[in-house]
């Protein structure tokens, strides 16, 4: 098991922090939802790899990502737990997120994409990049990949889910309430989309947003002004936060 630690560093890092990278990075490397273990850790090493992929790299230069017609430069042993249309996946969303399409989407999902499994796809590659940025923006080395553990995954997709908002389907608020997925809006009719964004697969939200909470703010937090709860401001968290998004070109 990777032993994620900042100790001995000039920069103190909340023990918050450290403890919800652990519990992400244990989680990689098992079975999830409609992956296994071996295909959530192919899936990893893709989305370090895709940053040295001269497709990628042509792509991001174009007028139009479109336009630039090769194959991508994967890892090869690894990614033959993945299918060709997967490593597209991991690449584009790594490389050039701002420029994602729709015709895009459609185009994975007539090559055999199933949708259940993009949206896990896009879990773990936020859960890298999450990390990965992390460490980066310390100064360090990104954290060895996790053992892929054994396991199937559980394949269970929310009987409510339906397509309403976005390219795949989600689970509205008011469609959790008495469900099993209550839990994941707290109970609550109303949640931003990027909450719901991946709530085909509920355990990809909670994941992700057990980090975020840590690394950024939890919702509450946000909105409540009164009190500073971090060692900048909320105005300076917001600053950077925009800064960030503009450079990534989020339309968020």
């Amino acid at each position: 098991m990777t032993d994620i630690s900042y100790r001995n560093l000039p920069w103190p890092v909340r023990d918050e922090v450290t403890a919800a990278q652990r519990q992400a990075w244990d989680r990689l490397g098992r079975a999830g939802t409609w992956l296994t273990g071996r295909e959530r850790i192919a899936i990893a090493a893709e989305t370090r790899n895709a940053s040295e992929c001269k497709l990628c790299r042509d792509r991001l230069a174009a007028l139009s990502p479109g336009s630039v017609k090769s194959e991508h430069d994967h890892l090869g042993e690894l990614s033959g737990e993945l299918s060709e249309v997967e490593v597209e996946q991991i690449h584009h969303i790594r490389t050039d997120p701002g420029r994602l399409a729709r015709a895009w989407y459609q185009d994975l999902v007539a090559r055999g994409m199933a949708e259940e499994r993009y949206v896990e796809s896009v879990g773990v590659i936020a859960t890298v990049v999450a990390l990965d940025t992390f460490t980066e923006g310390l100064g360090l080395a990104p954290w060895p990949l996790p053992e892929a553990r054994a396991g199937e995954p559980s394949r269970v997709r929310p009987a409510a889910a339906r397509r309403q908002m976005a390219w795949v389907s989600t689970l509205a608020p008011e469609d959790a309430l008495g469900t099993a997925n209550e839990d994941l809006y707290g109970g609550a009719t109303e949640a931003a989309n990027i909450v719901q964004a991946m709530s085909l697969v509920p355990e990809e939200v909670k994941s992700f947003f057990n980090i975020c909470s840590q690394q950024y703010m939890t919702g509450e937090q946000m909105f409540d002004f009164d009190n500073e709860i971090r060692a900048i401001s909320h105005a300076q968290i917001e600053l950077v936060a925009g800064r960030v998004s503009a450079l990534n070109q989020c339309v968020y």
